[in-house]
């Protein structure tokens, strides 16, 4: 009896046991389908044409273009060698996000925040601040000089109620009606100086989901533009710094918000309303060509160009006019965002010296469909999500300074091109569910242990 008594106990106390472990198991279950998850991907950013770029099909035969040398890549200093030719930045996206209910199920962002793996919140691209890029000068024979400037961080805040300011709430979401709502294609309207054009195309996704989750992206350009004629010596393109005058100016880039969910106030500068154009500003002054005036595309080994500790290489001195007055003139910066979309965006432009055609298209996987796009569940990945968006931006003078006429022919330009958000989705359990599945392993673990001693 004593016998059989000791091994009721024991099974007694190992179901009793086990009973407690499966509760905690039970419980701990459902919070698996809860709406958390862990989101990994890329962000890319950029403007200009790949078949602008050295050995592109736009700069041949040799001699009919020059190619596109610059980093366009949005923010340049993401790309690892910002000296290299560009039309994209990419930079890594990891966080949690919450999914809603039902196909295709909503996602909401809260602002960029540090990650906390406990709580299962925070996340975004690593913000950028301080980005400081010193171009090559004669990247083109329009410009003497670029130095780019700026910040960026996602997900980022919408803008204030005047659009003034990247200041409102953080974050955003994505869910089907939150796209673009209909087909659109529009030419803004004085946008583009006097003999140029643009266009941005957008063709919603399925169910036109999409939506506004902001990259707050600021900062400036120094540019330096050459007074045309833009040949040297014997009529060839202009390889040079110092050799003319040129205009030079700190041109601020933002408030900028890619993806964004702002639209535009008056309801008259983009058509439907949609997306924002925001004008920024700025002083164009006449200067002397400055330090040196040497060829460097044919001394380039030979010469040091002056270079200071300020933004980069040294300016001439300012032109004035009788009693002083500097000859300057005054633009606008100017740029039209839209918001993400899983469908198709085009950006086109002939404004500038290069000519711009950039398409991008989104998508939004479930597992089933993996197969089918030749893609694989990477790390767990139950969704696949790839949001889009255009943006264009020109540089034009507004023609209302006295010194208007006398700066006529400097250029304006345009350009532009597209974001793509890419994002893999997989669940990801909620401290509770962490927390309780803890306690029914401690139970099993137990009744493992009670096992041993008694076995």
């Amino acid at each position: 009896m004593q016998s059989t008594d000791s091994g009721t106990s024991r099974l007694l106390g190992s179901f009793c046991v086990a009973l407690v472990a499966l509760a905690f198991l039970m419980v701990a279950t459902p919070a698996l389908s809860q709406t958390v998850s862990l989101y990994h991907g890329t962000l890319a950013i950029g403007f200009g044409d790949p078949e602008n770029a050295p050995g592109g099909t736009r700069v041949l035969p040799i001699g009919t273009l020059t190619p596109d040398f610059a980093n366009n890549g949005v923010p340049a200093c993401a790309n690892a060698n910002p000296f290299a030719p560009a039309t994209i930045a990419t930079l890594p996206v990891v966080g949690f996000a919450t999914q809603g209910v039902g196909a295709p199920a909503s996602v909401m962002f809260a602002g960029a925040t540090p990650i906390n793996i406990s709580a299962a919140t925070g996340g975004g691209q690593d913000p950028i601040n301080g980005c400081l890029v010193i171009f090559p000068p004669w990247l083109g024979n329009q410009l003497r000089s670029r130095v780019q400037v700026g910040s960026q961080a996602w997900p980022g805040n919408q803008l204030n109620a005047l659009q003034t300011a990247a200041t409102g709430a953080a974050g955003g979401t994505l869910s089907a009606g939150g796209g673009i709502p209909a087909p659109t294609a529009f030419s803004p309207v004085g946008f583009y100086g006097t003999g140029m054009s643009g266009m941005q195309t957008i063709n919603p996704g399925v169910a036109n989901f999409g939506g506004g989750v902001p990259i707050n992206n600021n900062g400036a350009v120094q540019l330096g533009v050459n007074i045309p004629p833009f040949t040297g010596i014997g009529g060839v393109p202009l390889a040079t710094f110092g050799i003319r005058p040129y205009v030079e100016g700190l041109l601020p880039t933002g408030p900028a918000v890619f993806g964004t969910s702002a639209v535009d106030i008056t309801a008259t500068q983009i058509p439907g309303g949609n997306g924002v154009r925001q004008s920024f500003p700025y002083t164009w002054k006449l200067r002397t060509p400055g330090p040196t005036t040497t060829n460097m595309a044919v001394f380039a080994g030979s010469v040091t160009l002056p270079f200071t500790a300020n933004q980069g290489w040294q300016q001439g001195a300012t032109q004035t006019a009788g009693g002083g007055t500097p000859i300057q003139t005054q633009g606008l910066f100017k740029g039209i965002f839209q918001k993400w979309t899983t469908g198709q965006v085009i950006h086109t432009d002939m404004s500038g010296m290069y000519t711009t055609d950039r398409t991008a298209t989104g998508h939004d996987w479930t597992a089933g469909q993996f197969a089918s796009n030749a893609t694989t569940a990477v790390f767990g990945t139950t969704r696949k999500l790839q949001l889009v968006t255009p943006w264009s931006a020109a540089i034009q003078k507004n023609g209302s300074s006295p010194f208007a006429g006398l700066l006529a022919g400097v250029p304006d330009f345009g350009f532009g091109g597209v974001a793509i958000l890419t994002l893999d989705l997989q669940p990801a359990p909620e401290p509770a569910t962490l927390s309780m599945l803890g306690f029914g392993v401690a139970g099993l673990i137990g009744l493992g242990a009670m096992r041993r001693r008694n076995g």
